[in-house]
């Protein structure tokens, strides 16, 4: 009687070279309202096949890096999808940031929307490593979202780690996991570089 919803936003301004997702680059942020409207009107088509509101147990939000788009532009997404479904209690939102790109405007936005989860790609505190597998966040960025996230009210904030990193030591991986273990995430995920 419930459903999952996953919405796919799939751009970014950078391709990380460990990424194996379906990514658009851009620098352009003019694709961001032809992009929410071909997913609304994808959503309507959806719709005329329920015979009630749906319900919705979870809505993920993936990418791609969902905050590439605007608060502006997620709270219209959102907040059309959400005035056509039930929300079930209890139900997980959840959306991917990038430290360097999710704004307190981006988190504020989407936990007035019921968003309660975030996952933050981090990857490795290292900042040579970043840089040979193009990603430019700062451990301060990382620090912001975490706490910032916490105090709006958001109750699971998972890292997403990598292992096997370009020039990564058993060192680096040590060094991030006891940044990681300070921060105190919820939940974590720590997966091989392919």
């Amino acid at each position: 009687n419930e459903i999952s919803v996953y919405i796919h936003l799939p751009f970014c301004e950078k391709l990380c070279t460990y990424c194996g997702c379906n990514t658009r680059i851009t620098k352009r942020h003019s694709v961001e309202l032809p992009y929410v409207e071909a997913v609304l009107r994808e959503w309507a088509s959806y719709l005329n096949l329920f015979d009630r509101r749906p319900i919705v147990k979870e809505l993920h939000l993936g990418g791609g890096t969902p905050t590439f788009f605007s608060p502006k532009m997620l709270k219209l997404l959102v907040g059309t999808i959400l005035e056509t479904v039930e929300i079930a209690p209890n139900a997980d939102m959840g959306f991917e940031a990038h430290p360097s790109s999710t704004t307190e405007a981006h988190l504020v936005a989407l936990r007035n929307l019921g968003f309660n989860r975030l996952s933050i790609g981090i990857q490795d505190f290292n900042q040579n490593i970043l840089k040979l597998i193009n990603r430019f966040q700062t451990e301060e960025q990382i620090t912001f979202l975490t706490h910032k996230a916490r105090e709006l009210g958001y109750t699971s904030i998972n890292y997403d780690l990598i292992f096997g990193l370009p020039t990564q030591t058993e060192a680096d991986i040590i060094a991030s996991m006891e940044k990681t273990i300070a921060l105190k995430p919820d939940r974590l995920a720590f997966y091989s570089y392919a």
